[in-house]
């Protein structure tokens, strides 16, 4: 009885013991399980991507990785309500666009950080600059451009470019790519190069074949089957030609 006793008493002792360790123990630092996310964005689009961890409660930068707007940690974060962005229910913000000082830009997005409670306590941003990409956009764009249209007399005898530019005008007309066209369309297609005459021409169905990324056989089929949809109209007879099949003598002149 005694050795059991004891031992409930030792029992006790550790357990108390541990509570009061446990009480002893400073607050956890809530951000913290986030620092490894941000040290990972940042890591991952060095040097384009700047992270940012905001402390609400404080209204001062918690942590800043991948620095391109000259701030850092303990500065202050000069967010104006930013808790009335997001709604009850909200993760997340964005993308949207912020200014450089640079005069570039960066496409952003704001991730909300909340307590057990689920009050919002921190913001979690990410900063990703995409100037390069505007420069390198700006430069291709350029690049591709040209300065004047097609010179039509020089090309005039050249079947295959006159192919390849109707078939290139209609796809960016429809705003579809050529190998995504319905069967209608590309019907339409045939009768735009039937209605230019390119198919009186020799070895047009082959060059019309490799515009439309298609075979012979199927230019084939869809010209025949752009010929049955054009009927033609139905002729009018002219109103004298009316007064001499069977109108009487005396109808004439009468209105």
């Amino acid at each position: 009885m005694g050795s059991s006793k004891l031992k409930l008493k030792v029992a006790s002792r550790n357990k108390e013991s541990s509570l009061k360790s446990k009480r002893a123990l400073p607050d956890r630092d809530p951000f913290q399980p986030y620092f490894s996310i941000g040290e990972a964005v940042a890591t991952l689009f060095h040097p384009f991507a700047e992270v940012v961890l905001h402390d609400l409660r404080t209204g001062r930068i918690v942590r800043i990785w991948n620095v391109s707007t000259g701030r850092q940690a303990g500065d202050l974060s000069h967010l104006n309500q930013p808790q009335d962005q997001f709604s009850a229910d909200q993760a997340v913000l964005g993308p949207y666009e912020k200014a450089l000082p640079s005069q570039g830009r960066t496409k952003s997005i704001t991730a909300g950080l909340r307590d057990p409670e689920g009050e919002l306590i921190g913001f979690l941003c990410i900063n990703l600059d995409v100037t390069f990409i505007d420069n390198a956009t700006t430069m291709l764009t350029t690049f591709a451009s040209s300065d004047m249209k097609r010179p039509e007399p020089i090309y005039r005898s050249d079947l295959q470019q006159h192919i390849s530019y109707l078939v290139r005008d209609y796809s960016l007309r429809i705003n579809k790519p050529i190998h995504h066209l319905s069967k209608q369309e590309r019907v339409n297609l045939v009768l735009l190069v039937d209605g230019a005459g390119l198919f009186q021409a020799r070895n047009s169905i082959n060059l019309v074949a490799k515009a439309m990324q298609l075979s012979r056989a199927t230019v084939y089929n869809l010209l025949a089957d752009a010929k049955k949809q054009v009927q033609p109209k139905p002729k009018l007879s002219s109103p004298k030609a009316r007064k001499h099949n069977g109108s009487r003598p005396g109808d004439a002149g009468v209105a």
